[in-house]
């Protein structure tokens, strides 16, 4: 009773020595998506609950970076070859306090590595840029007091934002080492999160009542602003465009409902805008309890388009537990768990990126201990065939 006005929140984990050892396990789905796992282990990951690897992209070539948490719960970069060997590194000046570290964020083709890292004594957050070489450039706009960088494209071009004055503006950092710095019509803080390959630009921003506000930014520098149907607008809520493809394409996600749930949606080039849930997630706003008494609000997470249209993500269903979903352009969905992926709220298995293959990488926390193991669902071209989507029922 004590824990019945307690809300439980379903969210994704965000986090100079060489290692190259095989890693590389294969085992069946444990549920409906065709195509091989693979469980990603960092061999000096700590294996203690809340410890372990979490994979945040996969590039077209099928290179995997994110971080890793070790014994110490200090967390370091890796990159991951399609051969299965790993390389990891940390970046100049990282902390090595527990909590804090290195924490890449997106990769490209040339295996180039964006991200940001904590630095000490005032754990102060810094861009960096990895080159394939394995050197580490930092990257900061002049005036910053902290820079969060979220993505790369294929150009090298990396977008992410930055404090300085007590606000939030977004740029974008160009090869020659040449910033752009801006931040949409009527905004008070600007997150970007995604580049394409085009130089487009997604993010959200807060307006003066800091209601939150999809934008896109396209490479000749005009914006669009839009919301999601049924967003709220209070403050602290709104629409977050989060993954832009190089059709245009955007998704993202919404709060709605009295909880301030959060629901998916994809917007389309021509401005329109379908919200989505996959099966199994809380789609009403009713109240729900996990086991621990805990009120479990509606979370559904996409995390990556790509060129076909699909969307993959999590979601968390009435019990606290969280699912890993691949969308269709179609409507249809494929839900699945990684093998022994924890049941209990606050875990399960969570899709953080996908390439234009396909390929799907995540993480999922392992029962009963709780430790954080990263996998590559390897899609074949066989396996991304669209299900057939299902007729109304008739009306009896």
């Amino acid at each position: 009773m004590g824990n019945s006005r307690k809300i439980r929140w379903i969210v994704s984990a965000t986090g100079a020595l060489a290692l190259s050892l095989l890693v590389v396990a294969l085992a069946p789905l444990s549920a409906s998506i065709p195509g091989a796992f693979v469980l990603i282990d960092v061999p000096s990951a700590g294996k203690d609950s809340g410890q372990g690897t979490t994979p945040r992209d996969i590039s077209e070539n099928g290179e995997i970076t994110g971080f890793y948490k070790d014994a110490d719960s200090v967390l370091h970069g890796f990159v991951r070859h399609r051969d299965g060997t790993f390389d990891t590194f940390d970046a100049p000046g990282a902390s090595k306090v527990a909590g804090l570290g290195t924490s890449p964020q997106s990769i490209n083709n040339d295996g180039e590595i964006a991200g940001f890292f904590v630095s000490n004594p005032n754990a102060v957050r810094h861009g960096f840029l990895r080159h394939k070489d394995g050197t580490i450039a930092t990257i900061d706009p002049e005036g910053s007091v902290g820079t969060v960088i979220q993505s790369i494209n294929a150009q090298g071009q990396v977008t992410g934002n930055y404090v300085a004055g007590d606000t939030a503006h977004a740029f974008l950092w160009n090869k020659d080492g040449t910033f752009t710095t801006f931040d949409p019509p009527d905004s008070y803080n600007t997150a970007p999160q995604d580049i394409n390959e085009n130089g487009d630009i997604i993010g959200y921003f807060g307006d003066v009542n800091n209601g939150l506000h999809g934008f896109v930014r396209h490479k000749d520098g005009t914006f669009e602003s839009f919301d999601a149907p049924d967003a709220s607008h209070r403050e602290g809520n709104g629409t977050f465009g989060m993954y832009i493809n190089a059709l245009g394409d955007i998704t993202g996600y919404y709060n709605s409902g009295a909880y301030r749930g959060l629901h998916g949606f994809i917007r389309h080039k021509d401005g329109t805008i379908m919200n989505f849930d996959p099966p199994g997630a809380i789609a009403d706003n009713a109240a729900h309890q996990d086991q621990d008494g805990y009120l479990v609000r509606p979370v559904t997470g996409p995390m990556g388009i790509n060129v076909d249209g699909e969307v993959a993500g999590y979601f968390g269903d009435s019990t606290g537990v969280s699912h890993a979903f691949l969308r269709h352009k179609n409507g249809t969905f494929e839900v699945f768990d990684a093998p022994h992926a924890s049941q209990t709220s606050d875990g399960g298995t969570l899709a953080q990126a996908m390439n234009k293959s396909g390929d799907i990488v995540g993480y999922f926390f392992s029962d009963p201990d709780a430790v954080i193991h990263g996998f590559l669902v390897k899609r074949s071209p066989s396996s991304t065939s669209v299900p057939a989507a299902k007729a109304p029922k008739k009306s009896q």
